[in-house]
């Protein structure tokens, strides 16, 4: 995901959060079927959290990025449409 992410692929990254919530919440089953495994189970939840929390991280900072240039694009159409009726006056 952060590979797609910093490619600004984002229907794939979200794609991919999609597949990865499904897979926790097989991993939730697996535990409820087997106890056994809850204890890999809260490990690997323990590394999911982690990387959860560099992805908010990182999708934030792309929302940002994404941000800036919306207002940059309407700024600049904004300008062309002062240019355009300016030139029209003269």
């Amino acid at each position: 995901m952060e590979g797609l992410l910093q490619q600004q692929q984002y229907d794939e990254a979200l794609q991919c959060m999609d597949e990865r919530l499904a897979l926790i919440e097989s991993l939730m089953q697996l535990v409820g079927r087997e106890p056994a495994q809850r204890s890999a189970a809260v490990a690997l939840a323990g590394r999911l959290s982690m990387q959860e929390e560099s992805m908010q991280a990182l999708a934030a900072s792309h929302h940002h990025a994404i941000f800036e240039r919306l207002a940059l694009v309407g700024r600049a159409n904004k300008a062309g449409q002062a240019y355009r009726v300016n030139s029209k006056e003269f």
